[in-house]
């Protein structure tokens, strides 16, 4: 809205009987307006989880229409005020028109103390939007947990893990409380397809207080899947250990000996 001179009167009328709203109405009217947008721009943030820890990954949630783009987040932090600045993506049937579509930013873990986030909306350069939206602030508020060496994840990890820059592997978890099931679909010295398996594990937390969750690495063979199933074709050899490191809700480390070479592998997970 653009203000007139100071001389001037606006008036509004709702009806032939309606009240006349003056220009000295329309600030409180404005305000209220922007209270309402900020109250719904609220509704769209929460936080997962709902009470976090100094031990939990904290995320913001967001639910809305349409994509942002998954390479543009930044997160700033100063002081207790965390900044959260995502550039819209482009559209997709599937973004923003399910029931309880969402997106997640990782704030990731944060000291004991209370926070204040807020998530600015930048549009894309395909967009018609011509300014950005900011929504929040939201309070976060991280306890201190009851057990500080606590060793059990705070998120579910199942999914397909990758290196998008080393396509044809793989890194598959299956996740049943605090236990993880890993298969690491790879290959061996002449190229043919293999995978490792790593069926059990425990959880401890290093001195900067990262998650891993260790285990002894398996190589398995059978019968041809041509034949009828015999028992007594199945292989399974220890080969070494791995260690599956995350670092946030999306993103881990995958470190491993096997048949005496070391190795790691950046991972994130797949997006479908």
């Amino acid at each position: 809205m653009t203000a007139g001179p100071a001389s001037s009167r606006i008036a509004v009328r709702s009806g032939s009987e309606g009240p006349r709203l003056t220009h000295r109405f329309l600030p409180r009217l404005a305000a209220a307006l922007c209270l309402c947008a900020a109250t719904v721009a609220h509704a769209q943030l929460s936080l997962d989880p709902p009470n976090p820890t100094a031990l939990d990954t904290v995320r913001l949630r967001y639910a809305h229409a349409g994509c942002v783009n998954p390479d543009s987040v930044r997160v700033a932090q100063e002081s207790n005020r965390i900044t959260v600045e995502v550039t819209r993506g482009a559209s997709h049937a599937s973004c923003g028109n399910t029931p309880g579509f969402y997106e997640d930013f990782s704030l990731g873990r944060l000291p004991a103390g209370e926070y204040e986030a807020t998530l600015v909306v930048v549009p894309g350069a395909s967009s018609a939007e011509k300014s950005g939206t900011l929504v929040g602030p939201l309070h976060v508020s991280v306890s201190q947990p009851l057990m500080p060496a606590l060793a059990a994840p705070q998120d579910n990890y199942a999914d397909m893990w990758w290196n998008p820059r080393e396509p044809g592997s793989a890194l598959y978890a299956s996740q049943s409380t605090e236990k993880l099931f890993l298969v690491w679909v790879t290959y061996d010295e002449e190229g043919k397809p293999t995978w490792l398996a790593v069926p059990g594990g425990s959880w401890t937390r290093d001195a900067d207080n990262h998650l891993h969750y260790a285990g002894k690495a398996y190589r398995t063979s059978g019968p041809a899947w041509q034949k009828p199933y015999d028992s007594k074709a199945l292989r399974i050899a220890p080969v070494g250990t791995a260690d599956f490191i995350p670092l946030d809700a999306s993103h881990a480390l995958f470190t491993y000996t096997v048949d005496g070479v070391s190795g790691s592998k950046m991972l994130e997970r797949w997006r479908f």
